[in-house]
């Protein structure tokens, strides 16, 4: 018997090892290769700067971003990728912050909001963009790019339910012991399987071996890059996407993972994002919602019956807009703005130069 259970031991600890190795060094959200509180304490000195590696932990940055911020600013921007490029002359205020991360999902945009709360942080209005992942639980509850910031994401929900919430521990050793916990994580190493199956083993192994985490942006440079209100200019190369490379990507988008096939918005959410409406109204926070198309190519292959959960979400938005009096843009239908794929730089992202053209960022 004792025979049988080295055995199993023997299997299970290179196991474990492969597990805790591919989550360092693969690290697919930055958690263990990140300069991000030096980069955003370089943004809030003015300076605009970049992520050396494709890894970089975005959620990082705005993290420290809200934690270092003034106490109050006249306007935050919270959501996805698809509001990256709404910047400070487009929202027309003195201070403002993009606090936009890839993915943001239901436990992204609460986490921010519960570290405005923790660090006494307030806004004068919230542009929210108004996305699926905030919406369908299918998505959020499997996502592991958040896992370091639930616990703020809890404590907001706690606020808004009106319950006696401790507020998160935020340490050096609280953030320690997250990380730790992450080395472990099954789902952790599964993000790390799709990036490198996704990016190529070449890229991320340059990733790994880079020395340079981040820099400051300098005349010429032509990659991404933070701009200092924490709004994202997008590659040279992505910049000049045609729309036949939007068509190819949207061809193979997996539409499947990202729309949920056959499923409602759900209920929890709704809740809860009323109760988040509530609380920043109450307290005198404007809050406009804004709808962002998909590109033409990728909405025709989703504009069916088995793929309705954005058509029932603007339905919904509209409905929540009206009710509580808030200023609402868009559509997720790029028909109804009369867009072409050329007005995008890939199936899901508008070009940024154009999103004044279609949405006006400057309040009711």
């Amino acid at each position: 018997m004792k025979e049988r259970r080295w055995f199993r031991l023997l299997w299970f600890l290179p196991l474990l090892l492969i597990v805790i190795l591919t989550n360092y060094f693969v690290d697919p959200a930055g958690i263990y290769k990140s300069d991000s509180q030096f980069m955003a304490a370089s943004l809030l000195e003015g300076n605009n700067v970049y992520f050396h590696a494709g890894n970089g932990d975005e959620r990082g940055i705005k993290r420290y971003l809200i934690s270092e911020m003034p106490d109050y600013v006249d306007c935050v921007t919270v959501g996805p990728s698809l509001v990256f490029g709404v910047r400070t002359d487009a929202v027309q205020e003195d201070s403002f912050y993009n606090l936009a991360v890839s993915g943001a999902d239901f436990y992204d945009i609460l986490a921010q909001f519960g570290l405005m709360e923790l660090y006494g942080k307030h806004c004068g209005r919230v542009v929210f963009c108004v996305d699926s992942y905030f919406f369908d639980e299918t998505l959020y509850s499997t996502f592991t790019r958040n896992e370091t910031l639930k616990p703020y994401a809890e404590y907001m929900i706690g606020i808004l339910n009106d319950e006696q919430c401790r507020a998160p521990e935020d340490s050096a050793f609280a953030r320690f012991k997250a990380k730790v916990s992450q080395l472990f994580s099954i789902s952790y190493f599964q993000s790390a399987v799709n990036w490198v199956s996704s990016s190529g083993v070449k890229e991320v192994l340059e990733t790994i071996l880079s020395d340079e985490n981040w820099g400051v942006v300098g005349e010429g440079y032509e990659g991404g890059y933070y701009m200092t209100d924490g709004s994202l200019v997008y590659p040279k190369e992505v910049q000049n996407n045609s729309a036949e490379y939007v068509e190819e990507d949207a061809r193979n988008y997996d539409i499947e993972t990202q729309f949920s096939k056959n499923c409602h918005i759900s209920s929890y959410s709704q809740e809860t994002f009323e109760k988040l409406i509530r609380y920043l109204t109450q307290r005198d926070v404007e809050v406009d919602l804004y709808l962002f198309p998909l590109a033409p190519s990728l909405w025709n292959r989703i504009d069916n019956d088995e793929y309705f959960i954005l058509s029932e979400l603007e339905a919904y938005a509209y409905d929540v807009a009206q009710r509580y009096d808030l200023k609402i843009e868009g559509s997720y239908n790029p028909y109804n703005l009369h867009m072409t794929d050329a007005d995008f730089y890939d199936s899901r992202h508008m070009r940024h130069e154009l999103l004044a053209t279609y949405y006006d960022f400057s309040g009711k």
